[in-house]
C-alpha cells in the first residue's frame, strides 16, 4: 500500500489527482465534521504543500517544509512577534507556491484531462491560500468580520463564497483591510475562472 501511494507521487499527473483529494478534504470536509484535533489538519496541509511542490522542484518543496516548521516551532513561544513573523513568513510561501503552481500549469504545452484536474487544484489552493489570509486577519485584527469566531468553518464558507462572487451577506467584511482582501478574493476567483481555465479548455479543446 505504502509503495503504491509512493509511486503515485512520483507519477506527477497521479500526484496531481491526490493533490485534488487532500485539498477536497481540507476545504470541504473537515471544517465541517469540526475536528478536534489540530493534527490532521497539519498533516494535510503538510501534505498539499508537498504535492503542490513536488512538480515545481523539490528545492520549494523542502523550503515550503521548513517554514512550516518553523510556524510549528513558534508556536510553543510567548513571543506574539514572532509568531507573527512566521505567520506572515507562511503566507507568503503560499502565495509563491500557488503563483509557481499556476504558472507551471499554463507552460504546459500537451494538454489532456490531467491539466483540467491542476486547473481545479489552482482555483482550491486559491482558496486555500486566502482562507490563510483571512484568519490571519480575522485573528490578529479582531472585528474584521461579523462571524461568530466559534467554527473554523464560517471563515472557510466565508473565503469559498466570496472567491465564487456568490456573496450571500451573511457574514461580511467590517474593517477596511478585509473589506480590500475581499475585494481582491473576487477579483481573484472572477480572473481564474474567465482567464486561466477558459485558456486551458480551449487548448484541450483544440486537441480532441
Amino acid at each position: 500500500m505504502i509503495e503504491k501511494i509512493g509511486n503515485a507521487i512520483k507519477d506527477k499527473n497521479k500526484s496531481a489527482v491526490l493533490l485534488l483529494l487532500a485539498c477536497f478534504i481540507f476545504v470541504f470536509i473537515l471544517p465541517a465534521i469540526e475536528f478536534t484535533s489540530n493534527m490532521l489538519s497539519i498533516f494535510l496541509f503538510s501534505l498539499i504543500i508537498f504535492l503542490a511542490s513536488y512538480p515545481i522542484s523539490r528545492k520549494v518543496m523542502f523550503i515550503g517544509f521548513v517554514v512550516i516548521l518553523i510556524e510549528l516551532a513558534t508556536r510553543a513561544t510567548d513571543f506574539i512577534y514572532v509568531q507573527y513573523l512566521a505567520q506572515l513568513t507562511t503566507n507568503l510561501f503560499i502565495i509563491f507556491l500557488v503563483g509557481s503552481v499556476i504558472r507551471h500549469m499554463m507552460n504546459q504545452k500537451n494538454i489532456s484531462i490531467y491539466t483540467l484536474v491542476k486547473a481545479l487544484n489552482g482555483y482550491l489552493l486559491l482558496g486555500i491560500m486566502f482562507m490563510s489570509l483571512v484568519a490571519f486577519c480575522d485573528l490578529y485584527m479582531p472585528g474584521s468580520f461579523n462571524s461568530s469566531g466559534n467554527s473554523d468553518m464560517e471563515l472557510v464558507y466565508y473565503t469559498l463564497i466570496t472567491l465564487t462572487t456568490a456573496g450571500y451577506g451573511d457574514i461580511t467584511p467590517q474593517l477596511p483591510l478585509a473589506q480590500s482582501l475581499a475585494m481582491l478574493i473576487a477579483v481573484t476567483g472572477q480572473f481564474y475562472v474567465a482567464v486561466v481555465v477558459a485558456i486551458l479548455v480551449g487548448k484541450y479543446a483544440s486537441k480532441n
